[in-house]
């Protein structure tokens, strides 16, 4: 029984060297990751996402209070001057004017309440005024108002047409909806650095900010050999009585 146990542990001792080896190699690879993702976790931490997505750098517009009396065109009226098929009016005021908004799940047009003017998509002053007024803090007079209907920059991605605002060298940029008006997105140097760093985290190599990808999923494979084999070194090292030295 003494020989056979001790062929055992001469056959144990031989698999923990090679489990070794693949604990090294493998916990080179997952450093790498884990210092990847430590670096963009700590700056996470450092701002809040509101702070991230420009919401500090936003102001209220007051576009002024609606008054009934002002109202002359009909929610009908609206719908025919709008163009579309309506599945919904609102009721607004937008930059002193009532107006009603048309939309349905693919489009939205905003109609003048008083004199039932389609003034959809909103021209070029009006969206440097809310972009001035809307974010006061980063866009100014000097700032420069395209419209884009191609080619969206990844940092928007959203639906477009869409103006932006932009301070000179293009470091920061406002997104305006030309169909409500609404500031879509604030994007800011910080915003760009929370963005590289998340696909660092996420393991986002085409730029699909997805979860599910190959290459994160090797990661997490590659942590669980780790874990395992580092349990078995662990064991080799108790029945040794080196746990601890």
């Amino acid at each position: 029984v003494p020989v056979r146990l001790s062929g055992v542990r001469m056959h144990f001792n031989v698999f923990t060297r090679h489990v070794s080896r693949i604990h090294k190699i493998v916990g080179l690879v997952a450093g790498i990751l884990l210092t990847f993702w430590v670096i963009s976790g700590f700056y996470f931490t450092l701002y809040p996402i509101e702070n991230i997505r420009g919401d500090h750098l936003r102001s209220s517009i007051n576009h002024g209070t609606l008054e009934p009396g002002e109202v002359e065109v009909s929610v009908q009226e609206a719908i025919d001057a709008s163009g579309i098929w309506g599945f919904q009016a609102e009721l607004k005021m937008f930059l002193g004017d009532p107006v009603w908004v048309v939309s349905n799940t693919h489009d939205t047009r905003m109609i003048n309440a008083r004199t039932g003017e389609k003034i959809s998509p909103i021209p070029e002053e009006t969206a440097r005024e809310i972009a001035e007024t809307g974010v006061p803090r980063l866009i100014g007079s000097d700032a420069i108002v395209y419209m884009i209907s191609e080619n969206p920059l990844r940092e928007y991605g959203g639906a477009l047409p869409v103006w932006i605002a932009e301070t000179d060298g293009a470091k920061e940029r406002v997104y305006i909806d030309p169909m409500t008006g609404d500031i879509k997105a604030v994007r800011t140097t910080e915003w760009r650095i929370f963005d590289v760093l998340w696909r660092f985290h996420i393991l986002d190599v085409a730029g699909d900010d997805e979860f599910d990808t190959w290459w994160l999923k090797l990661g997490a494979f590659l942590g669980i050999i780790m874990v395992i084999s580092g349990l078995i070194i662990l064991v080799q090292r108790a029945i040794r009585g080196r746990l601890f030295f």
